[in-house]
């Protein structure tokens, strides 16, 4: 008999988590598994990715906090074996409505930041109000799952929660798909040396420390060239700081793009500059296209998937000659990614996602 997983997420916009949620959901064994979406609002980049054999709920609702007693009314008419959430927010709802939840599915969260990290984004008072509700409301998840081991230590350390109740899944990339993608066409000028960067322009991606490198670089490499992929509250301020520097002619802020791969397989190198991460799915992208690659040490992810400088090269956090160092270093060495996007293969990963959503409630209470 197949187990009934119900995923839920706000949207199906164009971050990380979003991402990660498509992949799983367009390469579980079906035959396993009898799958539905709960969506608070049916939007997003992803969506049409989605199969057709998964049913989607539309929950119509502007924000999560808007859509309990809809979330409730759903789980409890689906009566799922298992319910998946990711965003923090999200999960903090989910195991609020618990006690309302008639199945009494197992309740797996997903956690898509390191919460130490992000919630430096919030004032005082949300800060304080949230940590309160990490320690108060993770420990009664029957899994808490990280997207690696630095996450996973983060929140025992942090959020009160046994090391025992957490596992750490890397997050699955479709490598061969990636690669169908890769070279579909060459977005750069040939005669200049390329460099990318990938991700939402927040605070936490660090381009402002990014600009602030490539300044560096520039002097160095007259036909540098920066490219940044990515939509998001900091766009004007970027712009202004390039401005500031005289460097606004050698840096194009490009938006979202569905297909951002032909950008890392043809770029110089690919960097990373973020103050924070999950676990950068950018940085694993820019593996299975075989770019070089520069990263700073970062919570969380980074350190894990380059592997001390191993398959690339690291930088320090928050300090521009530092990354500045690291990429014009990038530009001389040889590539070292080799094959290291396969150890997070999509059917890696999934099969992974797959043995945690099988295991007995009872089997989770006692890891």
């Amino acid at each position: 008999m197949k187990k009934k997983i119900v995923f839920i997420v706000p949207s199906l916009r164009g971050g990380g988590a979003e991402r990660v949620i498509t992949n799983i959901l367009r390469n579980i064994n079906k035959n396993k598994f009898d799958i539905v979406l709960v969506l608070i609002k049916k939007e997003g980049v992803f969506l049409s990715m989605i199969p057709e054999n998964v049913e989607i709920v539309d929950l119509k609702s502007n924000r999560v906090r808007y859509a309990f007693f809809k979330l409730i009314k759903v789980i409890n008419n689906h009566k799922p074996d298992v319910i998946l959430s990711t965003l923090g927010h999200m999960n903090l709802a989910l195991l609020l409505i618990r006690p309302f939840l008639k199945s009494n599915p197992r309740i797996l969260v997903r956690e898509a930041s390191t919460p130490s990290m992000s919630l430096l984004e919030m004032s005082k008072f949300k800060r304080a109000m949230f940590k309160f509700l990490y320690n108060y409301l993770y420990p009664k998840a029957d899994l808490v799952i990280a997207q690696c081991n630095e996450m996973k230590d983060d929140l025992v350390e942090n959020f009160n929660i046994r090391s025992e109740k957490i596992q750490a899944i890397f997050n699955p990339i479709d490598v061969e798909n990636i690669k169908n993608k890769r070279d579909l066409f060459n977005p750069y000028n040939k005669n200049e040396v390329n460099i990318i960067a990938v991700g939402r322009l927040t605070l936490a991606k660090g381009f402002d420390t990014l600009i602030e490198a490539f300044e560096i670089v520039s002097k160095s490499i007259p036909t540098a060239r920066l490219s940044i992929l990515g939509e998001g509250e900091l766009r004007d301020s970027l712009l202004l700081k390039a401005k500031e520097k005289n460097i606004d002619n050698k840096i194009n802020i490009l938006g979202f793009d569905e297909n951002p791969y032909p950008y890392y397989y043809y770029s110089d190198t690919y960097v990373l500059s973020s103050r924070w991460e999950g676990f950068p799915n950018t940085l694993l992208e820019a593996l299975a296209c075989e770019a070089k690659v520069v990263a700073t040490a970062c919570k969380s992810g980074p350190k894990e998937i380059i592997e001390n400088n191993k398959y690339g090269i690291l930088a320090e956090v928050n300090n521009p000659e530092s990354l500045a160092y690291g990429i014009l270093k990038s530009l001389e060495e040889n590539n070292k990614s080799n094959n290291r996007a396969l150890v997070f293969s999509i059917e890696n990963i999934v099969k992974k996602y797959e043995e945690v959503f099988l295991i007995e409630i009872n089997e989770l209470k006692y890891r």
